[in-house]
């Protein structure tokens, strides 16, 4: 994030501790959803710094929040709070299958990967993708995770895992990108009516599709 501006991401990182963002906790590692109110705190900061601006504090546009807020005002829970209007359900979020599992960890444990949406009358799963799906974000990319490679290298992988594995045990998979709907050069969703629109579109099958 910091190199492609061509600034020294150790600065970067300094800018942002002096920022004082109240979401970010202590020593710990500066990891956002792109899209994420927190990820246009980064991106403002990175800005200022850009510009030679001086960084000013507790400014923050998503103070102090827990993950499970963060993920509800996300551009992953507008889009699976469109499809459940569109489709008249509620989804299981953050739904975990048996047979979809992660990477072994260093003791060989593997965890439940989840999906974005799942409709059990449907047997449906919607997977909304952000642009870190499709393009390289280096300064998450490159991090190691506890099963030893990329975090970027995981992530393509854990979405195969669910482009095959979902099919292969008779659930239907939808994934929306974040390039179908208007957005920002960030990859920010623009959030607008043409959005329904699109979802209608892609999920036309499911409409009539009667419950099980």
């Amino acid at each position: 994030m910091a190199r492609s501006r061509g600034i020294d991401p150790k600065r970067f990182r300094a800018a942002l501790r002096g920022a004082g963002l109240q979401w970010h906790s202590h020593n710990g590692r500066w990891e956002v959803r792109i899209g994420s109110a927190e990820h246009a705190d980064m991106t403002r900061v990175l800005d200022m710094l850009a510009h030679g601006r001086a960084i000013k504090p507790a400014t923050s546009t998503a103070p102090n929040r827990s993950p499970s807020s963060v993920r509800a005002s996300s551009d992953e829970s507008w889009i699976i709070d469109i499809c459940d209007a569109v489709l008249g359900k509620k989804a299981f979020r953050q739904h975990r299958f048996p047979f979809l599992q992660g990477d072994p960890g260093p003791s060989g444990r593997r965890s439940l990967l989840p999906v974005d949406a799942y409709y059990h009358d449907l047997r449906l799963v919607i997977e909304y993708h952000e642009r870190q799906h499709t393009q390289r974000v280096k300064l998450f990319d490159d991090r190691i995770t506890v099963s030893g490679v990329p975090r970027g290298e995981q992530r393509r992988r854990y979405d195969d895992y669910r482009r095959t594995l979902l099919p292969k045990h008779g659930y239907g998979l939808v994934i929306f990108d974040y390039a179908e709907f208007d957005h920002t050069s960030g990859g920010q969703l623009v959030r607008n009516s043409r959005d329904r629109e699109i979802v209608t579109a892609r999920l036309q099958a499911y409409l009539t599709a009667p419950d099980t």
